[in-house]
Parts: structure tokens; sequence; C-alpha cells
């Protein structure tokens, strides 16, 4: 006898088989992942067309034949259709989604997960912030939820809170002050970058506005993570790549949503 249910969630996958069907990935609060089987979803006018597309959060509504989730139906919430009319927005949402799947699971909630996902998609579209911006919120966020919260009250040898700059310690997740890093005699390796993944020694510069706006991230409400501001362009810049730099570092691999979105970005320039 199938099992019918009814779920909120989010399409951060798809994929087609053969002429008609499609495989959606969604992400949900109360079930992290789960795979549903749209039959006809790629049909352009189709009944479930609406709720078998990229980036839609919707209702979903399906049931269960054998080790198939199967949609019967449901409603689109929002479609985040504003992704369409920019290509960096359209990259970066990919990525967004592609490190939502690597943080998640089937059968664990992730409630946090997904408004943080609904909220980054908000503002990707709407462009209300820079991308560099959200994009780095973003990734020091999902990395403190999913268990790399770095320690920022203060540096991890004398806990003094205030430096210019402090010094990340990337795979530590902690920050060290000028004087403590001198006195133990280590020589920071600065500038390190994704070609140096998992080295337990990286250690990035980060001038005080990026601590400040990093200790923000860790703490705001989700719903006003990305309302803070970098106002230099250098800030932003370190801000960008540092929090990029330390959720590739604990993730161990790239992404390569993550690739084309620089691919496409330099070639812009």
């Amino acid at each position: 006898m199938a099992t019918h249910e009814n779920i909120n969630g989010l399409i951060l996958r798809t994929k087609d088989m053969g002429d008609h069907d499609r495989y959606l990935t969604v992400l949900t609060a109360e079930r992290g992942r789960i795979t549903i089987l749209a039959k006809g979803g790629r049909s352009l006018k189709g009944p479930q067309t609406a709720v078998s597309q990229l980036y839609t959060y919707a209702n979903f509504e399906y049931y269960r034949r054998g080790d198939f989730n199967i949609l019967k139906g449901g409603s689109p919430i929002e479609s985040f259709y504003r992704l369409a009319q920019d290509m960096d927005r359209l990259n970066l949402a990919a990525y967004l989604c592609e490190v939502a799947a690597e943080f998640t699971d089937e059968g664990e909630e992730a409630e946090d997960v997904l408004r943080l996902m609904l909220n980054s998609l908000h503002a990707v579209s709407r462009g209300l912030y820079p991308l560099e911006q959200i994009k780095g919120a973003f990734e020091w966020r999902i990395a403190a939820i999913s268990g790399y919260e770095p320690d920022f009250s203060g540096c991890a040898v004398c806990r003094e809170t205030y430096a210019d700059p402090f010094y990340l310690d990337v795979m530590n997740g902690a920050i060290i002050c000028p004087k403590c890093l001198s006195e133990a005699g280590r020589t920071a390796k600065i500038g390190a970058y994704a070609d140096e993944l998992r080295e337990a020694e990286i250690r990035a510069v980060l001038p005080a506005a990026v601590v400040a706006a990093m200790r923000y991230c860790l703490t705001a409400p989700l719903n006003r993570l990305f309302a803070f501001e970098l106002a230099d362009a250098n800030d932003l810049s370190v801000f960008a790549k540092q929090t990029e730099l330390y959720l590739l570092s604990h993730v161990g691999h790239g992404f390569e949503s993550l690739r084309f979105y620089h691919k496409m970005r330099e070639t812009e320039r």
C-alpha cells in the first residue's frame, strides 16, 4: 500500500531520466535531503512542471512505492525566477546548492541549512548585497552549522579580543594575535589557497574589519545574516577569499560549480 506524504522543500539538483521524467533532490527541514521522481517533470506543459524546476521552493505531495518517492503534485512557494536574469547570480546559486547537498544527509533534519539556503537565494536573486558578501557569509555560516565553527572570541593563546590584524589558523578554527604568533616562533603561511588544502599550518591575515564581519556572521539571526558592510574593497576581497579557503579546507575538496563560477567571473573582466 502506497504511503502518501506532504512536505516543503527546496530543489537542489535535478537529473533528467528518459524523455519525460526527472529526479529531484529536495532539501527539507524535517528529513534533510530526499529524492523524488517527477514523472513527466521534463514536460514544458505538464502538471508537475512548476514543482520540478531547479531552485524552486515548494510544497511536494508524493507517495512511496518500494524504495521510490513519486511526485503526485504540489504547489510552488518561491521560484527565485530572478536568478535566470543574471549569469553570475545563477552560477552562484548552483554553488550554494552543491554545498548544501554536501553538508546534508538523507533522514537527518536540516532546518538551519534550509533557512540559510532560502535566505541566501533570496538575497542573490534580488541582488540585495554584493555577491562576494553573500557567498562569504553563506560559506562561513554553513561551516559553523555543520560542526566547523571557529572560535573567534579571542586569540587562541592569550585570549586577547582585539588585534589588527589577527591571523586565522584555518585548520584549527582559531585566531592568533601577532604577538603570540611571533613568540611561538611560527612563520605564517600568507596567501595559502586551494592548492594547499588540508595543510595544518595554513594561516591568513585578517584585518580588524574582516574579523568583525566574521564574528557577526557566526551569531547573526539568519534573516539578518547579510546585513553588514565591508566598505573597503580590499576587506571584502579578503573576507570572500578566506571564508572560501576555510570551507574548502575543512571539506577537503573543491566544487565544480565553484570553479565554473570563478571562471565565468574572470571571463567577464
